[in-house]
This record gives C-alpha cells, structure tokens and sequence, in this order.
C-alpha cells in the first residue's frame, strides 16, 4: 500500500481561550520583517513545502501550517534547510527514543519531572520579538533527578512554541542555583553530545543570549563542557553570571520572573501557569506519541555517520 495513502494532516484546534504569550501578532510581524518577507510570500513558501512533504512518503503526517511556518522563520526562509529540519523533526523520534518516547507532558512521571526541572517559556516578548525561556531546578534534594527527562521537558516545551507562537530568536537562561554536584555530573558527553545534536538539527531556534547564572565554584568544567559543544556563534554569545542581578543588562524587568528582579511571576508560579498550556496542546502530543518515520520509505536512505553512530548525512546548520 502506497505510504502517502496512509499521511495524517494535522491542524491545531484553534479556540477563544487566552493566549500564553503576548503580542504573538507583533512576533510574527516582526519574524516577516526581519526576513523581508510578506503574507503572500509566506503563502507561497508554505505551499511549496506542503507539496514536497506530499513526495516524502517515509513522513508520518501532512504538516500544519502553523508548523510549517514555525520551520521556515527558524530558518530564515530557506527551503531547503525548512525541509532538512522537518525531515528531522520527525526522524529524530526514532533516532533518540529516550527522549522522545513515552514522554507526554501528562504522564505522570513527566509530570514529576516538570515539578522539579522548569524549562518555562516567558510570556512577553523584546522589542525585537525575541522569546526568553528559564531553565532552574526547583531545590537541592533531587535524588531521583534523570537528566533525560529533563531534556525531554526542554523539547516538550519546544514542541509547543512551535504550535502556539512564532519564531524570531530565543534568549535562554539556564540557572544554577540549585545544580548540585550530583545533578551536573549526569550530564555526561554522551546525553550532552545527543542533546546538542538534537537542538541543532530540529529545535534550535537562532539563539541570540545564553546566560549561565548563579554558578557554583564546581559548575566550571561543566560549564566549559557545554560550550565546547555549542556551535562557534552560539558559543561567542555565552554571558556568565556569579547571581542573578546582572540579567536586567541585557533583558528587560518587564519580562523577567520575580526571582530574578522582574515584574512577572515567580518561576514556580510561571511554570505552574505553563503546565496547563501543554495540557491545552494534550491532542497534538497524543498524535505525537504514534509519529515515526517509515524509513523503507524513504526515497533517499540517511548514510550513516561514523563519528556519531547515529543515522545522518544533513549539513551542520548555521545559527544566526
């Protein structure tokens, strides 16, 4: 049976409910802008992309638009490199299934991880349009901390910027306050190498700010671990700070949580907000859990990567 039969078309259920983020319009005005792009140009480019998923009959589903778009702002409107990153957007579920699979934000163990490793998006935007997303640990006492489900929270949240906002660049904050030794050292080359190459090759979204804040004396090799991972522009935009006070240099209050000098909630309370959000994108996850590409299907087979073990022959993607 002919696999293109057998595709899914995906369309998000639009409602009246309040959005989570503010100013989505302005984002996605300003996501054209940036690239010199219009309506009419962005209809276009979707069109061409819907027809060659069309072609792809290894792909589990027919892509929304909204998803579609999301891609192309990631990647500055270049079709091809949309197209490498929705291949691998799907492809990447069946390559790191430990961090994919059986991870519904509902479920309770994800649940759980969420209580005590927050990846929470900020509500309001730059002036540029720029999003900021927190990444804490809630306390200390994390025996049963698994550093894989906390990866698995960061794409979950990924996964939902994708459906309920637009893509211009992301500032990230990653605080260490609460990143106890034992915490760090399960952050080994191994799930850090699977975890870059997975930010890289789908999810990586322009990264104009990564702040490391709050850094314990142990926290520096770790530190230079991470770095030594990220891609060169990425790695010259890093900002190290011993506390939390010296954010507001480079973000504004206004965006910021209260345990950081802000004027938004605090982080628990954020995050708490955030988690009835994914429940609000339940459906697009339950489809989640069955998508996996057919690879007897795939009209040009992936070369395997000798130095990776993993499938893939995709170009390393630059970052702007």
């Amino acid at each position: 049976m002919n696999q293109c039969i057998l595709l899914l078309s995906y369309s998000p259920v639009m409602n009246n409910k309040q959005e989570y983020y503010e100013n989505i319009s302005d984002v996605k005005k300003k996501a054209l802008a940036s690239n010199d792009k219009t309506e009419e140009d962005l209809e276009n480019d979707i069109k061409i992309i819907r027809e060659w998923i069309k072609q792809q009959p290894h792909l589990p589903e027919i892509a929304s638009d909204k998803l579609i778009t999301s891609f192309l702002m990631m990647n500055k409107f270049s079709i091809e490199k949309t197209k490498e990153r929705l291949d691998m957007y799907y492809t990447m579920r069946s390559i790191f299934p430990e961090f994919f699979h059986n991870r519904h934000p509902l479920s309770p163990h994800m649940n759980k991880a969420m209580d005590y490793s927050y990846m929470v998006p900020l509500p309001k935007a730059t002036e540029e349009g720029y999003r900021v997303m927190v990444l804490a640990f809630s306390r200390e006492d994390l025996k049963d901390f698994d550093m894989e489900l906390c990866f698995s929270v960061q794409y979950n949240v990924f996964e939902q910027k994708l459906q309920a906002d637009y893509q211009v660049s992301d500032i990230l904050i990653y605080d260490l306050k609460n990143a106890t030794m034992s915490i760090l050292s399960k952050l080994t080359p191994t799930i850090l190498k699977k975890a870059s190459i997975t930010l890289e090759k789908t999810f990586n979204n322009r990264v104009k700010q990564l702040h490391f804040i709050n850094l314990p004396p142990y926290s520096k090799n770790v530190i230079s671990l991470i770095i030594s991972c990220l891609n060169k522009k990425i790695a010259k935009r890093v900002h190290l700070h011993q506390s939390s006070h010296t954010l507001s240099d480079y973000i504004p209050t206004r965006i910021l949580p209260k345990d950081y000098g802000g004027e938004e909630p605090t982080l628990k309370e954020l995050n708490e907000i955030f988690k009835k959000e994914l429940a609000a994108h339940k459906d697009r996850f339950d489809v989640l859990e069955t998508l996996r590409v057919n690879e007897s299907f795939r009209p040009t087979p992936l070369v395997n990567d000798e130095i990776l073990g993993y499938y893939g022959n995709f170009k390393k993607l630059n970052v702007d």
